[in-house]
């Protein structure tokens, strides 16, 4: 029997039978026996109707039915046949077999191992039930009870090729690769067109990290099944990891226009779209995911985390806490609420999370790193200062190793832009026109204050604020890649004005679409303070705001605070932090003397604290444009802010983050000696 086939229809003994009633002639019965046997699906059903009208307790004319209408694709008559029969030929272990086939069919797999086991009891040696008993624990991911209903069944059937595959892939699911690997293999050498077994090689060969070979498997599994959907996602997975974006999308896409698209498909979309900031298309992925599975807390995680970013923040928030009350041990929705609200010292959460410690091994080193960091907010909002640094020193231990600055390197850039962007370099060149007048560079420390002051600006009606830019770097050094033997910044010298100019128009050109209406764009990426030089040749319309803040908060909020990525490495050492500082001020001041007077306005992060309207007026003066008081309302402006301070900015202006490190002055005193001086 193959493990798609039915039990064959036999006739039952009417022992003990009301179903076999005298009225039932014998030949009826073999007859019907024969049109079922001859697949003549129509003439079978008619007859077993038939004998039906003069006896509807004829057990074995309702198991015939169903296997009339089974294979005309009526699964839900041939369901409902079937009932009838188990209740009446109770004893019959074909009819619960093919019962809880049936209801596999129509992805009902807790009844059909109900079926399963009942057709077990009766015909214990069934080789093929317990394989699709196993079947039917897979389709519920009770992966330990199936791998043990395939090797019953192997136990029974050593050559049952089915077995072997379904075996390996349950293997797969426990991390059994070693041993899954030969059952998959076994099963593909007797049945080499086994979609589901490739699939299965597929997902043990990405688990090792070979994802070629992954993506060759999964194919295989396509090519044999075209709308195997679950195939379709795990080559997405595949090709994501391997770096291939577009196609990935395509995969799910492919996921979830089959009939049976897994809710996974739609939250590994929704990933695609989060980091391309198509946040509404990434939104509706997740609630998909979510109508799906109303459990699947990944989901519910992710969907705060697009909220976060569009800026809703009490909806994010809701999402995070939906997804701890259903899971109080979710270390990563803990980290992913902790910026969002306020700790008290008896908050559960706080004890929650710091009971889960013990987990810490089981993360991979960027959860462990999360960890550390959320528990450090918790406990300084608590007011538990010197825990709150012990976590944050902790955290920022282990991803000071994970990403080590390179000092050097820095250093080497600093000496040669003050060499090569000196008093001499612009006062040679004649100042040229006022090309770049729709750009705002907003440059300074991290966590100086540049996302309130672009916050402040984009509430303006005449700015768009378009975030942390990576453009101005990639223009600058693709052009120096033109100059071969020269990187940036020595190429700087053999760049005429033309060229500065076409640089320029190059860095609008791709800045201009994300605000095409708009009069003046923000770009405030924090680094670009190093190409401060570059931007006054470039665009030397375009307006400069450099933020300031004192160097002792500035740094220390750096060290309180994971960045997303690895480009703020110096951040994770206080030693490394401060010698960033020190570098960054020095070019600063080597900006103010090279540049023309008024290139720069400085804004001091304490100031607008002190005075908010005050500073808001000197700095909108500055840009040239006219007052007005939506300024001072910043934090109602909803627009999609995707860096560290997106909660700070929803909120009015506040004044407990001036002179934050004074709470953890005790643990500060490396930092504290290398930028006093600069205080």
């Amino acid at each position: 029997m193959s493990h798609d086939s039915e039990m064959p229809v036999r006739a039952t003994p009417p022992t003990g039978n009301a179903g076999m009633a005298q009225a039932i002639a014998p030949g009826d019965v073999d007859t019907l026996i024969k049109l079922v046997q001859q697949q003549r699906h129509a003439e079978a059903e008619a007859l077993a109707r038939n004998l039906l009208a003069r006896q509807p307790e004829h057990g074995f004319a309702w198991k015939a039915l169903a296997a009339a209408l089974k294979p005309q694709g009526r699964l839900a008559e041939a369901l409902e046949a079937q009932r009838q029969a188990a209740k009446l030929l109770p004893q019959d272990a074909g009819v619960h077999f093919n019962l809880g086939n049936t209801l596999l069919a129509l992805l009902r797999p807790d009844e059909a191992a109900a079926s399963y086991r009942r057709s077990l009891a009766l015909q214990p040696d069934l080789a093929e039930a317990h394989c699709r008993l196993g079947h039917a624990l897979a389709a519920q991911s009770q992966w330990a009870d199936a791998a043990a209903s395939y090797q019953r069944a192997l136990a029974l059937q050593p050559d049952l090729a089915v077995a072997h595959a379904r075996l390996g892939g349950a293997l797969v699911a426990l991390g059994q690769h070693e041993e899954a690997e030969a059952h998959l293999r076994r099963g593909l050498a007797a049945q080499p067109h086994d979609a589901a077994a490739h699939n299965a090689l597929g997902m043990l060969c990405r688990s090792r990290g070979q994802l070629a070979e992954a993506e060759a498997c999964y194919r295989r599994a396509l090519a044999i099944a075209p709308d195997y959907a679950e195939a379709h996602n795990n080559l997405g997975n595949a090709l994501r990891e391997l770096g291939r974006i577009d196609e990935a999308e395509a995969s799910y896409r492919l996921a979830l226009a089959t009939k049976h698209a897994p809710a996974e498909a739609h939250f590994n979309l929704g990933n695609i779209l989060r980091d391309r900031l198509q946040l509404a298309e990434a939104e509706q992925s997740y609630r998909h995911a979510l109508a799906l599975e109303p459990q699947y807390l990944m989901a519910l995680n992710n969907l705060g985390l697009c909220l976060k970013r569009q800026g809703r923040l009490e909806e994010a928030a809701a999402c995070f806490e939906e997804a701890i009350a259903a899971q109080p041990d979710f270390i990563q929705a803990h980290c992913n609420l902790a910026p969002l609200k306020s700790y008290g010292s008896d908050d559960p959460q706080l004890h929650q999370l710091e009971s889960q410690q013990s987990q810490l091994p089981t993360l991979p080193p960027a959860g462990q790193v999360s960890y550390w960091f959320a528990l450090g907010k918790m406990r300084e909002d608590a007011a538990r200062y010197d825990d709150a640094f012990a976590a944050y020193a902790e955290g920022n231990r282990l991803q000071h190793v994970r990403f080590p600055p390179d000092e050097a390197r820095d250093e080497a850039l600093l000496t040669q832009l003050r060499e090569r962007f000196d008093t001499d370099f612009f006062a040679a060149r004649p100042t040229p026109d006022t090309l770049g007048q729709t750009a705002i560079f907003i440059v300074g420390m991290p966590r100086s204050g540049t996302t309130l002051i672009e916050q402040i600006l984009s509430s303006h009606p005449g700015v768009h604020g378009a975030g942390e830019l990576t453009v101005l770097d990639e223009v600058v050094h693709a052009a120096a890649a033109h100059r071969p033997g020269a990187p940036y910044p020595e190429a700087v010298a053999a760049l005429s004005d033309e060229d500065f100019r076409r640089l320029g128009d190059e860095y609008l050109r791709r800045v201009r679409p994300l605000a095409p209406q708009a009069e003046r764009i923000t770009d405030k990426m924090p680094a670009n303070f190093w190409h401060v030089g570059m931007i006054q040749r470039m665009l030397p319309g375009a307006k400069i705001v450099h933020a300031m803040r004192d160097p002792m908060d500035s740094c220390f909020s750096c060290y309180a605070r994971l960045f997303e990525g690895n480009h703020l490495d110096f951040s994770y050492d206080l030693r490394s932090v401060g010698r960033y500082y020190v570098r960054y001020a020095e070019l600063m001041q080597h900006w103010r003397q090279a540049l023309p007077p008024g290139a720069m306005l400085d804004l001091r992060y304490e100031d607008m604290v002190a005075d908010l309207e005050g500073q808001a007026r000197r700095l909108l003066d500055y840009l040239g444009l006219p007052w007005d008081p939506g300024c001072l309302d910043f934090h109602r402006n909803r627009r999609a802010v995707r860096t560290a301070s997106v909660a700070q900015v929803r909120r009015p202006i506040y004044r407990s983050s001036v002179a934050r490190w004074k709470h953890f002055e005790a643990h500060l005193t490396p930092l504290l000696d290398i930028v006093h001086a600069y205080r």
